[in-house]
């Protein structure tokens, strides 16, 4: 008699299961069976919506007194877009348009052959490569956020595009802020104290 009862107990469990679980549905919202075939014409298609392939741009900025390093997606890497992207973070004023940008170095690089020896490796291999960044214009930084405010430009450039030095100029003349001035053979120097952040 106990078995007859647990097993009465044991199909109506069962049964309660089965009631339970959720039915699964083919894509008219008729019900299926796992293993099933599905009939293509069933099947609604949509067209694939190719993405492009984004860029990394890496773009400087001072946030709440902390001078961070951010990476980002970019659609295409150029000097415009990553001063629309200082702009963006403040460190431009709205407007400012690259005038010029010139890349030295480059061209006078040795080949290096990747079966040779390990040496020096990247866009220059060895030369030093330098940039000539003209901007339309920069802001009236004061003398306490000027220097961070350059550092922000020249990380940016140097970082995406590989330099070992940037030039900056304005309207093609040396630039010239509340305590900075630069002269011909001056460069901007790359600042390290920074905290990488994602967006």
């Amino acid at each position: 008699m106990k078995k007859r009862w647990m097993l009465l107990t044991a199909a109506a469990v069962l049964a309660m299961m089965t009631a339970c679980t959720p039915t699964k549905t083919g894509p008219d919202g008729r019900p299926y069976k796992p293993g099933q075939a599905v009939e293509s014409s069933d099947v609604e298609t949509q067209p694939v919506e190719t993405v492009e392939p984004m860029e990394v741009a890496f773009v400087f900025r001072v946030k709440d007194g902390v001078f961070q390093r951010v990476m980002l997606d970019v659609e295409e890497l150029t000097e415009q877009t990553l001063v629309e992207k200082l702009i963006e973070y403040g460190v431009l004023d709205e407007g400012t348009q690259v005038l010029s940008f010139e890349i030295e170095g480059l061209e006078d690089a040795p080949s290096v052959d990747s079966s040779g020896p390990v040496g020096p490796v990247g866009p220059g291999a060895g030369k030093e490569v330098i940039g000539t960044l003209n901007l339309s214009k920069v802001p009236a930084w004061t003398a306490d956020n000027e220097r961070q405010m350059l550092i922000c430009i020249c990380n940016t450039f140097m970082d995406n595009f590989q330099l070992d030095e940037v030039k900056l100029l304005v309207n093609g003349e040396n630039y010239s802020g509340a305590g900075i001035t630069l002269g011909d053979e001056d460069y901007l120097e790359y600042g390290s104290n920074y905290k990488n952040v994602s967006e």
